[in-house]
């Protein structure tokens, strides 16, 4: 077995220092299923310069033949690199995995650039080709003595392979536009964005500063939050001053040896900054339309006057850069947007919860205090953002069908009759009926659902459903346990608030009969101090000395003290059952 292995290692071994040439460079394909035997192989014997490589490998291989686009592959080479620095026992290992996995990037980058730009009728011979006999030859004896081997630097004379892929590891051009193209594939808030490109932009370039301009087309304004080294947050000018406004309006590059001595040159910004402009190099930011979104204007190169490689190098960023700001544009519109329905939403409800208030004043708050009971439940579940907003909404309605009650039973002074009991059973059913006519997404089909089965018992003998156990939802399950603890610990026309000791009496004895046992368990080990805020109606309310008292003792402790003989109770319990009850019966 241990031949077997040593086999199998020897023949990636091979593998690796022949691929380079007549697999990567002639534009063939990998034999996938080897790369990937040959890939759990490596791992398993943590040889992970090597996996990198055919890791590498493999992304060329797949996106050659169109199964993963181009972010895919990039991500899957970013992998590669992470490999690629793991040590290993030779560094050379190291060095030939990371120049291999840039030379791939670069020849993604080059396919990418080179299919965008060609026309129809050339794109079929854009791949790379080489015949030169000797240069294989040279390649193939570099490959086989990787440790002294410069792969990237000795094809450099070679016309074919595009020059911005002769790069070396630290070549900050081909890393800058690799690293912006990924964090502009994800990064959606339009702030941020406009940092990292402007920050890239002056590190690649060797400027003093960059700021990229945005245009406001419906003031026809230029802006930037993104100008380094400046105090100012935000520039905002018409879209007619300066360089930036006439490269926006012509929609050509200007590069510019003395700014002063321009006629487009707007001084005005470096009197109220007292900042002194040398050269500029301002570009158009296009979108994928070739619409010009904003421009780029860079300042002050450290090392003399911005050159043509420098244009090819912003262009080549302001192309992806374009697209992303877009995107990210539609996105903060469309983030607004929803924030905005949300609000309406939101006062929608609100407004159904006060009419609900408005039919009853004894019960008026009932809804908002269930919310925030059912919200420290959620808590102690660790329940998902999304989760929690579903159950806020449900908590809200889940009286909402109490509408159509009648007044004299809704308001009723004394025990109800077994004849009204039935008719205000019969809200459950009405609050169902009317949230599911409501859609505004597919998670408000959850709030129907939870909302009418606060009712239901974990034992099945509820309403409306009859509903048993974990048939009922779990949002509904936590609901039951907020809606009566509300219920019985706050005043109602046939009685006042029931003495603690009654109420989690209730609570306790309803486990896995009325409630879910789980759920009642959570909610008893919740602090008191913010149970008592709920009962309180004000979350923010200060218990000032008392605060460390409650915020140190649960309901569950508050159940044991009040439930032991007045002998067993230690001083400090007292005090505390005291102090409590301040708060409760107030």
């Amino acid at each position: 077995m241990q031949q077997t292995e040593e086999k199998n290692i020897h023949k990636i071994k091979e593998f690796l220092l022949n691929s380079f040439f007549s697999v990567v460079l002639k534009e063939k394909f990998f034999d996938e299923k080897f790369l990937n035997n040959a890939l759990r192989t490596l791992c398993a014997k943590k040889t992970f310069t090597k996996a990198s490589i055919l890791l590498s490998y493999l992304a060329l291989n797949q996106y050659r033949k169109g199964k993963i686009k181009y972010h895919q592959t990039i991500n899957f080479l970013n992998d590669a690199m992470e490999l690629a620095k793991t040590p290993s026992d030779d560094i050379s290992d190291n060095l030939f995995a990371k120049k291999i996995n840039i030379f791939i990037l670069g020849l993604i980058e080059y396919y990418e650039k080179s299919f965008q730009s060609a026309d129809d009728s050339i794109k079929t011979s854009l791949y790379i080709k080489l015949n030169d006999e000797k240069l294989n030859d040279r390649i193939n004896f570099e490959i086989e003595n990787f440790e002294k081997t410069k792969i990237l630097s000795n094809i450099q004379n070679t016309k074919n392979i595009p020059s911005f892929i002769h790069s070396e590891i630290k070549d900050d051009a081909l890393l800058a536009l690799l690293q912006i193209g990924k964090t502009l594939s994800i990064e959606t808030d339009i702030d941020n964005l406009l940092i990292i490109i402007a920050k890239q932009i002056q590190q690649v370039l060797h400027a003093d500063r960059c700021s990229v301009f945005i245009y406001d087309e419906e003031k026809d304004e230029l802006w930037s939050k993104v100008a380094l080294g400046l105090e100012t947050k935000e520039i905002r000018f018409s879209a007619n001053k300066g360089l930036a406004g006439h490269v926006l309006r012509n929609g050509k590059s200007i590069n510019i040896k003395n700014a002063y001595e321009n006629e487009y040159f707007n001084k005005e910004i470096d009197l109220i900054t007292g900042y002194k402009t040398k050269n500029i190099l301002c570009m158009p930011i296009r979108n994928l339309n070739h619409q010009i979104v904003g421009v780029f204007q860079v300042l002050n190169k450290f090392d003399g006057d911005f050159t043509s490689k420098d244009e090819e190098l912003l262009l080549a960023i302001g192309s992806s850069a374009g697209i992303a700001i877009e995107n990210a544009n539609l996105f903060s519109k469309q983030k607004k947007l929803i924030e905005e329905e949300k609000m309406v939403f939101s006062s929608f409800i609100d407004s159904l919860c006060a009419s609900i208030d408005t039919r009853d004043k004894i019960t008026a708050g009932h809804s908002k205090r269930v919310t925030l009971y059912t919200n420290l439940i959620c808590e102690k579940f660790n329940l998902s953002k999304e989760q929690k907003e579903i159950m806020k909404n449900a908590s809200l309605l889940h009286d909402i069908g109490k509408i159509g009650i009648k007044d004299a039973v809704l308001q009723k002074e004394g025990k109800l009759t077994t004849k009204e009991y039935e008719h205000i059973k019969e809200h459950v059913k009405l609050t169902h009926n009317i949230l599911s006519k409501v859609y505004t997404s597919k998670n408000f089909k959850d709030v129907a659902q939870i909302a009418s089965s606060h009712h239901e018992r974990f034992d099945g003998t509820g309403y409306f459903k009859g509903s048993k156990g974990e048939n009922i939802p779990l949002g509904g399950r936590i609901l039951a346990v907020s809606d009566v603890f509300d219920a019985i610990t706050s005043k109602r026309h046939y009685r006042d608030k029931m003495q603690i000791k009654d109420a989690l009496k209730i609570m306790v004895e309803g486990k896995n009969k009325h409630f879910d046992g789980k759920i009642v368990e959570s909610f008893m080990e919740i602090p008191i101090d913010k149970i008592l805020k709920v009962i309180l109606n004000d979350p923010d309310y200060d218990f000032k000395n008392d605060e460390n008292m409650l915020k140190s003792c649960n309901l569950a402790q508050i159940y044991d003290i009040v439930n032991k003989s007045e002998k067993a109770v230690s001083k400090k319990e007292e005090k505390l059952i005291k102090v409590f009850n301040k708060y409760y019966q107030s």
